[in-house]
């Protein structure tokens, strides 16, 4: 089996470090996205190439063709990540190419997607088709890659091959594998139910704004009456959503206080 080969097509787009081969040399470098690659059981810590800062068993990996879409393989804190990166994906079949539909740089017109990676790279930015490297074929690092199908703005793992590292892959395999069409419609109803969710928040976030509104409104209004502001004040304070409880430390109307001494020649207080 021939090593696999990017497109030649005009418009392929190759990333990192891709006319560097990888070394032979690995040290301890930061934990990696997949779980159960860390140096031990309590080690914060897993073993990188020093050239590209690739998991040594991420590369392990790769260079045997493995390939998965799961996402309860990544790291608990890194999900709600790759469920983001993927929701912004169009995510089709294994032949067809994946659109992102996500950000776009409006200077340089390239796909991008903001995901700090302390220890990996200074940028907070970085191509779609990166990412979908990290989230598929391992934690490769500043490992180059490129496509298959010489589209830059295409996600879809089985169009990516990451670069110098080795990479043995048989295409017809994966269109045919039964684990890999149930990693990837498995997914597809995370994706789904991740973007409800989203939508859900932001709506909930939509209603509560208004709501404060609203009962700004009523406690500023001059001409409400005192126990209807008493029971605003006091729902808010029974459901935590007061603004004293939200805001503690923002300056407010409602934490200004007034200067007595200010009141003494109109209003003394001394003779009670």
């Amino acid at each position: 089996m021939a090593e696999a080969q990017p497109s030649k097509k005009r418009g392929g787009h190759a990333y990192g470090r891709r006319n560097l081969q990888i070394s032979n040399t690995a040290e301890e470098g930061t934990l990696c996205l997949f779980s159960g690659h860390s140096l031990g059981r309590f080690s914060s810590h897993s073993m990188r190439y020093d050239s590209h800062q690739a998991c040594v068993r991420c590369v392990a990996s790769a260079r045997e063709g493995r390939l998965s879409l799961d996402i309860n393989r990544l790291m608990a804190k890194w999900r709600p990540k790759a469920l983001k990166f993927w929701s912004q994906v169009d995510i089709g079949d294994p032949s067809e190419c994946w659109d992102w539909n996500g950000c776009i740089n409006p200077r340089t017109k390239q796909p991008q997607f903001a995901w700090r990676r302390h220890g990996i790279s200074t940028s907070t930015q970085h191509h779609p088709q990166r990412v979908a490297m990290w989230l598929t074929w391992g934690d490769l690092g500043y490992t180059g890659v490129k496509t298959t199908c010489g589209n830059k703005y295409c996600c879809n793992p089985f169009h990516l091959i990451p670069q110098n590292i080795g990479v043995f892959v048989d295409q017809e395999s994966y269109v045919e594998s039964f684990d890999l069409a149930c990693e990837l419609h498995t997914l597809k109803q995370q994706v789904q139910e991740f973007v409800i969710e989203e939508a859900m928040k932001e709506q909930a976030k939509i209603q509560d704004k208004a709501e404060a509104d609203l009962r700004a409104q009523l406690l500023l209004n001059p001409d409400v009456g005192f126990a209807e502001r008493y029971e605003a004040v006091m729902t808010d304070m029974l459901a935590g959503r007061h603004i004293n409880q939200i805001h503690p430390d923002d300056p407010s109307l409602f934490k200004d206080l007034i200067d007595n001494q200010e009141l003494d020649d109109e209003n003394p207080t001394n003779e009670f």
